[in-house]
């Protein structure tokens, strides 16, 4: 099994598009036995999620996800945990041990946040449809 948990700072990344690196854990019997870095390439819509499935990802671990990532990890087949925070080897762990869940409700109050200072960065605003 691989897992990519999408990175900031050496940190899980608060959303996903706005990942700086992904660390693909390679788990055998339920034990890692390598950890790769890569850099992500430029965001444009559904780059990330084909790159991830390049890497041979079967599980995604980040912040928060928009709804066309989800989309796109639905139909190939990838699991995907969002509203985790914190360092990446804890979550790993958690995962291995059954202990990871996903929090939808931490994960919208991330992206709602997320998209607030993209917005104030940028000087313009979108329209957004999120689902709960």
């Amino acid at each position: 099994m691989k897992i990519a948990v999408m990175m900031v700072d050496n940190q899980i990344s608060p959303h996903f598009g706005g990942s700086e690196k992904v660390c693909i854990y390679t788990v055998e019997n339920d034990n890692v036995v390598a950890k790769e870095y890569f850099n992500m390439p430029e965001h444009r819509a559904g780059l990330f999620a084909k790159f991830i499935k390049e890497k041979g990802a079967d599980v995604v671990i980040t912040g928060s996800m928009g709804e066309r990532a989800r989309y796109i990890f639905d139909n190939l087949g990838i699991k995907y945990f969002i509203g985790v925070l914190g360092h990446p080897d804890e979550a790993v762990e958690k995962l291995l041990k059954g202990q990871l869940k996903s929090n939808e409700s931490l994960a919208n109050e991330i992206h709602e946040h997320e998209e607030g200072l993209h917005h104030r960065s940028h000087g313009h605003s979108h329209q957004h449809r999120h689902i709960s």
